[in-house]
């Protein structure tokens, strides 16, 4: 991993519903720090299991109909537009 990461962002979904969106706040060697709204978690980086995505790629995968109450505002916290 690499910085080419940083600024991205992480999707978790359930089933076929957005459950939490988290943004890459720092990569270095050893580890991820992703930023989940709530906390910020820190993964190394063999742990770290999602692909980093930019807030086009989001706009244009996942539908509102995808998305929980909680994360449409953390979208929209985050500058992300859901149609």
């Amino acid at each position: 991993m690499n910085n080419s990461i940083l600024g991205k962002y992480c999707v978790v979904t359930i089933g076929h519903r957005v459950s939490k969106i988290g943004e890459i706040k720092k990569v270095n060697g050893r580890t991820i720090h992703v930023d989940w709204g709530h906390k910020v978690m820190i993964y190394m980086n063999k742990d770290f299991r999602w692909i980093p995505v930019t807030k086009e790629e989001i706009e244009e995968t996942y539908k509102k109909s995808k998305f929980t109450e909680e994360t449409l505002i953390r979208a929209a916290a985050l500058g992300i537009e859901i149609q």
